[in-house]
């Protein structure tokens, strides 16, 4: 994601959207005129992703199949518009970070403040990757390694561990704590929605394992 999209706070959106709704009132009369159903499918059109993968990295562009996770367009028309357009991006897409260095860790926490509670509620999947540490001999090698996390559902999924149990042991351990510790906060959470806070926990979790690349 631009840097500019991590300082978009929700405040900010709706200090520039009362100026826009006195422009955009027309158009949004018409779109909103429509039946809810339709307008849903308008606004799927228009806010998931073609690669189902979006990036909190300010980097994205060196990514051929990632894109920004900066808020869709649309969104910011008007309020209304907002409150239909952001829960099916968010809902909708799958939002992925690299935290292999500080720099990205603070970067996707960054992200999840701006976007704030009321948005980080309607994330379903997200994806959390990097180079993990591994003991090889006495040096240290690495391993890319991918959780994939679905926040509704409360699963994670884990890639990139590989068959050799041997020789990562000590890193699968470690990412099977990781694992453990996701599904006690989902059942601690008892059915409640994630949070910034709770997912800013898993991130440094996941950052631990990693080293800088």
């Amino acid at each position: 994601m631009d840097l500019s999209c991590s300082h978009i706070t929700e405040e900010k959106v709706d200090g520039a959207i009362s100026t826009m709704e006195k422009q955009e009132r027309a158009l949004d009369s018409r779109l909103m005129n429509l039946p809810a159903e339709l307008r849903e499918q308008i606004y799927l059109l228009l806010v998931v992703k073609p690669q189902n993968t979006v990036t909190m990295l300010s980097n994205y562009n060196c990514y051929r199949s990632e894109v920004s996770a900066c808020q869709p367009t649309i969104s910011f028309v008007s309020r209304q518009l907002r409150k239909e357009t952001l829960p099916l991006f968010y809902g909708n897409n799958l939002f992925m970070a690299e935290i292999t260095q500080i720099v990205d860790l603070e970067i996707a926490k960054r992200w999840l403040n701006a976007i704030g509670d009321e948005n980080v509620k309607s994330l379903r999947r997200l994806a959390i990757c990097g180079w993990t540490r591994i003991p090889f001999g006495h040096m240290v090698s690495k391993r890319w390694v991918r959780i994939v996390l679905d926040l509704k559902n409360g699963t994670i999924e884990v890639e990139g561990t590989g068959s050799e149990a041997g020789q990562y042991s000590s890193t699968i351990a470690a990412i099977e704590q990781l694992k453990a510790s996701f599904l006690k906060m989902v059942e601690s959470r008892d059915g409640l929605n994630f949070d910034v806070e709770s997912l800013e926990t898993f991130l440094d979790g996941f950052h631990g394992l990693c080293a800088v690349y």
